[in-house]
């Protein structure tokens, strides 16, 4: 599990809310393309949970019965568990897609790999985290309601998307606002994700991880987070590849085995994700360096079929 970044303050909707800081609750929701899924439970307490009487539950398409997913194992206080769908065949056979590999490497554990399990959620699915006993510890969406594709922030349209609102639920990662302190434990009426959410865009796994939040604020400096980045698909077999990372990227590099440079530019756009060319790249091995705006460097291997 990945050391994260602290807790929270006061809650949207305190009415449905446990105490401050003292419950577990959803930090990052990610619906990404294909199978590439996942979800983030933060603790912001002071102790460890057990987090064997905890489950996490989806309502799908407006329906009210759940598939369950029961969870395990302890989360430490300030710490993050990232649930990913469980779909890593390296070798890609079936007819699902594999999660990309970026986010792979960020999981702390893979769940609900046979449909329909909860962590099939495609934008208009409530998703609960839930104790054993059924009692709601947070809630994503409305369970009952169907939004149509997702729920938006279009206060006219009840923050379905019935006029076109823009997606948040669907083909976005979310992440709770750091002051929020306590998940929503009663079904609420309506579901507006820009009260508590924020909106990170399209296959975006860079905060997956770590959260930052406002119960433990002296804890901020303790922690430092260290970025990382990916590339996919790996191997190359197209006349492209992406390399994304957790920041800025400043310049990609790419050298054979030998040790010479074949490849070489800088990222115009300041975003945290390339699409390189590899039209020119022969069959073999080659390492990869991405130097980020802070002028680090990330060099990993990649493989040209």
């Amino acid at each position: 599990m990945k050391q994260i970044l602290l807790s929270v303050i006061m809650s949207f909707v305190a009415l449905f809310s446990f105490g401050q800081c003292t419950e577990l609750f959803i930090s990052e929701y990610v619906e990404g393309s294909h199978n590439n899924k996942a979800l983030e439970i933060y603790n912001p307490t002071q102790n460890s949970i057990d987090l064997s009487g905890y489950r996490i539950a989806r309502y799908s398409n407006g329906g009210s019965s759940p598939q369950f997913l029961d969870l395990g194992g302890s989360l430490a206080s300030a710490d993050v568990l990232v649930i990913v769908l469980d779909k890593q065949d390296p070798a890609g056979t079936g007819t699902d897609t594999i999660v990309f590999d970026e986010l792979r490497a960020l999981a702390d554990t893979f769940m609900s790999g046979v449909y329909p399990g909860p962590m099939y959620f495609n934008g208009n699915d409530a998703v609960t985290l839930e104790k054993t006993n059924g009692t709601y510890v947070d809630i994503l969406g409305v369970i009952g309601q169907n939004p149509g594709q997702a729920w938006t922030a279009d206060t006219a349209a009840g923050f379905t998307d019935a006029l076109g609102g823009r997606w948040w639920t669907k083909n976005h990662a979310m992440i709770r606002k750091p002051t929020v302190s306590a998940g929503i434990t009663a079904n609420p009426t309506f579901f507006n994700p820009a009260a508590e959410w924020d909106t990170l865009g399209y296959n975006w796994f860079g905060n997956l991880g770590w959260h930052s939040c406002n119960c433990t604020p002296n804890s901020i400096a303790e922690v430092k987070k260290v970025n990382d980045a990916f590339f996919y698909p790996n191997p190359v077999t197209g006349s492209t590849f992406t390399v994304k990372a957790t920041a800025v990227i400043s310049s990609v590099s790419i050298s054979n085995i030998a040790g010479s440079e074949v490849f070489n530019a800088k990222n115009d756009q300041r975003r945290g994700d390339m699409i390189i060319p590899a039209s020119n790249l022969n069959s073999g091995v080659y390492f990869v360096s991405i130097i980020l705006e802070d002028q680090s460097i990330i060099t990993k291997k990649l493989i040209r079929k």
